[in-house]
């Protein structure tokens, strides 16, 4: 912020000594050869153009001192255009390096920060470029030299993520939605302690935020539970299932795999028991499902999932519908 303002300081300042001079040339133009330059205007006009393009020849000063004036005005106004040009071409090659190495401050609002580069954020942020490409998209890494996915349009911050001025950059505190990765490079336990202290900081900044977050450590689910987090990911419990069911149906995974890869995010869903359905049986419901072209999977009552329970099974007003939508 500072560099950034510090740059546009010197450039007003520049501008500021060039319509100064020119000003100054043009008033005393017209004083030393008044029957040339009628009017200040005139004086002004004469300098300007001169400055910039050597003249156009329709004020001409007959004077000695008054050719010298415009002899000092074309050395010197040559010298100011050019300087000015070198800077401002110098300020926009500075802003934009320092927006690939992730020194930009985001200044939008309802975004999305992924905190963490990695194949898991990689391939995330490849699916929301197509499925919602309106969506902005900040990402905070602390080990990318630059930015990944600057053609992309995604937003690079370089910094630590468990620090406020890191967030701040990030606009944080007017973000919509946090999703925090696990660290690659640390042990499982250092992962997911510096995902929840980036949790809690974020929780500090914004605690309206939505906040997804990777957890490994089944022990450490609850800190980040406590911490604030919305929803958590257990990666490492859903590759553990994977595998446990692989051993006992070998050639299962494919198919889990392709459940989870196929089946378009925003057509699964949760929908809030109405008066409709309430009190009926979770068969007879899931029948009337299906002839909407809708799947009944699953209950979530109070904060339990039941997955296609055995009959007999009422359903409750209050319970959340676990849909896939055709």
């Amino acid at each position: 912020m500072f560099t950034t303002f510090f740059r546009t300081h010197i450039l007003l300042q520049l501008i500021s000594i060039i319509l100064l001079v020119i000003f100054a040339i043009g008033i005393t133009i017209h004083f030393v050869e008044p029957k040339s330059f009628p009017t200040i205007f005139d004086g002004v006009w004469w300098a300007l153009v001169t400055a910039a393009t050597v003249g156009y020849g329709d004020f001409v000063p007959k004077s000695t001192l008054g050719r010298l004036i415009g002899m000092f005005l074309i050395l010197s106004g040559a010298g100011f255009v050019t300087f000015y040009m070198a800077k401002l071409a110098s300020s926009s090659l500075m802003g934009q390096t320092a927006l690939r190495k992730g020194e930009r401050e985001f200044r939008r609002e309802h975004h999305l920060i992924i905190v963490g580069w990695n194949e898991r954020s990689r391939s995330t942020i490849d699916y929301l470029l197509k499925a919602r490409p309106g969506l902005s998209i900040v990402l905070i890494d602390n080990s990318l030299m630059e930015n990944p996915l600057e053609k992309e349009g995604i937003h690079f911050i370089k910094g630590n993520p468990c620090e406020d001025r890191t967030l701040k950059k990030a606009n944080a505190e007017k973000a919509e939605t946090i999703l925090i990765t696990a660290d690659q490079y640390k042990n499982e336990n250092e992962m997911d302690m510096q995902s929840i202290l980036t949790l809690l900081t974020v929780e500090g900044l914004n605690p309206s935020i939505y906040s997804i977050v990777e957890i490994l450590s089944p022990e450490q689910i609850v800190n980040a539970q406590r911490a604030g987090a919305d929803e958590v990911i257990q990666s490492a419990n859903i590759s553990s299932t994977m595998m446990i069911n692989s051993l006992f149906h070998p050639g299962i995974s494919p198919i889990f795999l392709d459940i989870l890869t196929n089946i378009n995010p925003n057509k699964i869903t949760y929908e809030t028991v109405s008066g409709e359905f309430a009190g009926k049986e979770f068969c007879d419901v899931s029948k009337k499902l299906i002839d909407k072209d809708a799947l009944l999977i699953g209950i979530k009552r109070d904060e339990e999932l039941k997955l296609n329970p055995a009959p007999p099974f009422p359903i409750k007003e209050g319970d959340r519908l676990l849909i896939i939508q055709k």
